[in-house]
C-alpha cells in the first residue's frame, strides 16, 4: 500500500475510532489497528492523534470552502442555492467527526473532546469560516435583489443561519438521532426561509 493510501486509510480509521470513543480518548495505536497499518508506519505519517485531527480539519475546511465557492458561482435563485448549500454542508458535517462536533459549539457538548478539537483549529480555519459565512450573506443579498427576501442585514442573517445549523447538530446529538443530516436541513430551511421570504 502506498504512503498516500496508508494516510487515507488512517484518516478513515480515525473517523471511525473518534466516533466510537471520542477524539480525546483515541490513541494512534487504535487508529493504526483500525486502518490495518502497523503502528511504526502510522507514526511515520502522523506523529500523534493531534496531527491526524489537524490534517482532517484542514482537509475538511478546504473541501467545505470549495463547496461554498461552487454554490455561490452556480446559476439559480438564491433560495434554491441556500437550500442546496445547507443540505450539502450538513452532509459534510455528518461525514466528519471533527467538523460535526466543532459546528455544534454548545454547552451540552463542551468537554475535553471538544477542547481537543478546538485546539487543532488554526487562525486560517477561523478566517475561512468567516469568509464562508460572508458567502451565505452574499446569497441572502442575492435573494433580496431577486425580491425574494425581506430587508435584513445579510451578514447578520448568515450568522443566524449558522446558529440554526449548530442548534440542529446539538439536537441530533442530544436526541441521539441516527437519521441523515439532510433531513435536518429541510427543517432548518423551512424555518429560516419562512422568516426571510416576502
Amino acid at each position: 500500500m502506498s504512503k498516500d493510501k496508508q494516510k487515507d486509510a488512517l484518516i478513515a480509521a480515525a473517523h471511525a475510532v473518534f466516533t466510537k470513543k471520542g477524539a480525546n480518548s483515541a490513541t494512534l495505536e487504535e487508529i493504526a489497528k483500525e486502518a490495518k497499518v502497523d503502528t511504526k508506519t502510522a507514526k511515520s505519517i502522523f506523529a500523534n492523534t493531534s496531527a491526524i485531527i489537524s490534517d482532517i480539519i484542514s482537509r475538511d475546511v478546504d473541501e467545505t470552502s470549495e463547496l461554498f465557492t461552487r454554490i455561490i458561482n452556480d446559476r439559480g435563485k438564491a433560495d434554491i442555492k441556500l437550500t442546496r448549500l445547507v443540505r450539502e454542508l450538513l452532509l459534510r458535517y455528518q461525514q466528519s467527526y471533527p467538523l460535526f462536533n466543532l459546528a455544534s459549539y454548545g454547552l451540552e457538548t463542551s468537554g475535553e473532546d471538544l477542547d481537543a478539537l478546538k485546539g487543532a483549529l488554526k487562525q486560517e480555519h477561523l478566517d475561512r469560516y468567516r469568509q464562508n459565512t460572508a458567502i451565505i450573506g452574499r446569497l441572502i443579498a442575492q435573494g433580496q435583489s431577486e425580491n425574494l427576501f425581506t430587508d435584513v442585514d445579510p451578514l447578520e442573517a448568515a450568522y443566524l443561519l449558522r446558529g440554526m445549523i449548530s442548534a440542529a447538530i446539538r439536537f441530533r446529538q442530544i436526541a441521539k438521532k441516527e437519521n441523515d443530516m439532510r433531513d435536518h436541513a429541510d427543517s432548518i430551511m423551512r424555518v429560516f426561509l419562512k422568516g426571510l421570504l416576502r
